[in-house]
């Protein structure tokens, strides 16, 4: 993994848990915790969450939600993440596209 990516990562995950924590002190954006808030319902319907996790151990086709213990074509590996911190990364994308780039600049 090059450092720009390393550090990229490093900051998607900080975020997340930076907008993770003034969620639960109540000094949120209500904007962004709606859009948080629909990330959470996606994820929750998702078959590759286990708990508060993007199983990592299962692979996904984003079309049908297919699940496999392997890789095959047109299938997506679970991200491994913890959901409740990666939801509320502004910088963060699902690994099967259902979510992410709510935040770019247009």
């Amino acid at each position: 993994m090059n450092i720009k990516k390393l550090f990229g990562k490093r900051n998607e995950i900080i975020g997340g848990h930076f907008n993770e924590l003034r969620s639960k002190l109540g000094m949120a954006n209500h904007d962004e915790e709606y859009i948080f808030s629909v990330r959470t319902e996606i994820c929750n319907a998702c078959p590759l969450k286990n708990g508060n996790n993007c199983n990592a151990l299962k692979w996904m086709n984003p079309n049908t939600l297919e699940v496999a213990d392997s890789s095959k074509d047109g299938f997506v590996r679970g991200c491994g993440c913890r959901l409740s911190a990666k939801q509320r990364s502004k910088l963060s994308l699902c690994p099967a596209g259902f979510w992410g780039g709510e935040f770019d600049k247009k």
